[in-house]
Formats: C-alpha cells, structure tokens, sequence
C-alpha cells in the first residue's frame, strides 16, 4: 500500500502545478471562455477526488474546508464557480480602492487555499514513508558536522565569527539551523506528555516526517555508559510524545571523552524499533 500510494500522491503533486497554471491566467487576462472554464472546473474537480481518499483522518476536515470554504471565508469553490464575478464595492475608477476588483480574487480565495491542500498531500508521504531511512539520511548529513565547523572556526570575516561551543545548549543553536537547512517546520523544546508527574521536553521535532532529534555534548562526567542512560531514559519519554515515529541523537564528542563510539551507535540504533531509533557519534 504504501508504495503505491506515495506514487499516486507524487503524481498529484506534480498535477498541482499544472491546474496553478492553468487558472492562474483568468482574472489576469479577464476573460474566460466556457470552454476554459469547464475545463479547469473538471481538471480540479478530478484532481480533489482522487486526492481526498488520500488524506489522514486527521487532516480530512482541513483539506474539505480548503475547497468548501464558508459564508464569510470564500475558497476554491467560489472562485471555481464566479473567476471574474466583479466585487460590487469594487471602484474602477479609483486607483487605490480598498475593494479588490474580483469577487473572489485568484490568489487569496483559490491559491492560498490549493497551496494548503498541496501542504496537507505532502504530509501523507511521509506518513506512508519508512521512518529510518529519514534517520539515516538525516544523519548522513550531520556526519559533515565537522566539517562545518571546521570552515566557520576557519573564518576570517569579522561579520561571521567562530562559534564556541562550551556547552550543550550553543550545540543546540547550530543544530537547529542545520535542521531548517532540511525542514520547513522545525519546533525546538516542544513538551511531552506529563512523565512521573514532571514534564519533558524533546530538543528538537520534525512534524513532516515524525522525527525527534536530540542533541548531547560529553564532558568528563559524561562519557559511554552514561550517556547511554540517559538516552534510554529520555527515549522512554519522548515515545509518549504524539509526533514521534523516530528518534535520532546527535552525540557531540570533541573532547573524545567516549572509548567506544561505534559500540554505542550500535547497541542503541534500533531500525525496527516503535519508536525507530539512531545515534550518532560527532568528533
């Protein structure tokens, strides 16, 4: 199933910007034949149903509203049935009238709203999509971690200094740029659900894809065995957290304070695991 439906979305998708084009051209050019717009009413209505089945339970609503709309808030529907209905408070012979000329304007009752719909089938990829290969290539990329610092710590532009990381919370900082050179919607220290009667919190969430990544940096205090408690323990909690299908530590090592890097990847990397689970081991 999940093969086959992320194909069918994918071809959605990619029909998203024809159906843009499409329509974007009517209340530009103002005028539409009827043959024009039976087509594109056809081409969207064809689209929207094939892409309904598709959409979570949790979403349905949303993706129905974009197209439905309201008595106040007009959306796909209107503009589909009026593109060049004119605004009756509109005045043409004012240049800056606070009225906009159609009733039911391209970008704002129709755009807007297919851009949301497109947002909400996008989603569903990654719910179909299998959550460690996310890790991995999640991970693929911070193993060039150091080398990133190594070009900023190489810098000699005043404007863009050296960052120091003395502690976990600056580690923090470039991870979550990092992780919006990737993700749209990045939310740091977002909360899970009350644990033991306390609350904690996740460094970093991925909502597109599922994924917690969590940042640790070793001092001497803090070297194999007890970083893997205290990842096992936080784990244990993020798991409560409705978002999360995957988990990914970043273990920050610069002072190679752990003797057995690679043990520790290995004995806590769990691709079947629910949630899934990678660590990575920075130096």
């Amino acid at each position: 199933m999940s093969t086959n439906k992320r194909a069918e979305i994918e071809r959605l998708i990619d029909e998203t910007y024809e159906i843009e084009s499409m329509l974007s051209e009517w209340q530009t050019r103002g005028i539409v034949t009827r043959e024009e717009l039976r087509a594109g009413q056809e081409k969207y209505q064809s689209w929207y149903g094939r892409a309904t089945p598709l959409i979570s339970e949790a979403s349905h609503e949303q993706f129905k509203d974009m197209y439905e709309g309201g008595l106040v808030i007009k959306r796909i529907k209107s503009f589909l049935a009026k593109p060049l209905e004119v605004n009756q408070f509109y005045d043409p012979t004012s240049t800056d009238s606070p009225f906009p000329k159609w009733s039911h304007p391209y970008s704002s009752t129709f755009l807007e709203s297919f851009h949301t719909q497109r947002t909400l089938l996008q989603a569903e990829i990654y719910a179909v999509a299998e959550v460690f290969p996310l890790l991995a290539e999640i991970a693929e990329a911070f193993t060039r971690f150091p080398s990133f610092l190594q070009t900023l710590q190489h810098s000699t532009k005043p404007n863009v200094p050296a960052p120091k990381l003395e502690k976990e919370e600056d580690l923090q900082v470039l991870v979550g740029a990092c992780l919006r050179l990737m993700y749209d919607d990045v939310r740091p220290e977002d909360y899970v659900p009350q644990h033991a009667g306390g609350r904690s919190r996740v460094d970093f969430i991925l909502p597109a894809v599922g994924i917690v990544v969590e940042t640790k940096m070793t001092r001497e205090s803090l070297t194999d065995r007890k970083v893997g408690e205290e990842l096992t323990i936080d784990w244990s909690r993020y798991a409560k957290h409705p978002d999360c299908r995957g988990i990914l530590a970043l273990v920050y090592d610069p002072g190679r304070y752990l003797i057995n890097p690679a043990g520790l990847e290995s004995d806590l990397t769990q691709d079947q695991g629910n949630p899934a689970t990678r660590v990575l081991v920075i130096r």
